[in-house]
């Protein structure tokens, strides 16, 4: 079937005049933080789902190891991604990005 598209979050950077000098808020750095916080939420949907808990089905224990997060969760699922396909969304997350640096430095150019 058709995969829907994954919407990029609106993010309002507001270009600042305070005391005569220009600034963007939120910063550039704040923004690709934001930006990458969405990335991670939106792969942590389905990576952080629980795992069916057959456990109290089984006559004898298992012994837990340090697998943890990845036992319990879907929390493997990102290593079956696509390197091709995660380098993808960074790069359009970067790509913002940049576009936002070049219009924050278009105003800052007028200070």
């Amino acid at each position: 079937g058709k995969t829907a598209p994954v919407r990029t979050p609106k993010i309002s950077v507001e270009i600042l005049l305070r005391n005569q000098e220009i600034s963007a808020s939120p910063a550039v750095p704040t923004t690709r933080s934001i930006f990458l916080n969405e990335l991670h939420d939106y792969m942590g949907i389905v990576c952080t789902l629980p795992c069916v808990n057959c456990e109290r089905f089984e006559v004898f224990e298992r012994a837990s190891g340090a697998e943890g997060k990845r036992a319990s969760t879907f929390y493997h699922l990102v290593d079956s991604l696509s390197p091709k396909a995660l380098s993808n969304a960074y790069f359009t997350v970067e790509c913002h990005i940049q576009n936002l640096a070049a219009f924050v430095n278009q105003w800052l150019a007028y200070q």
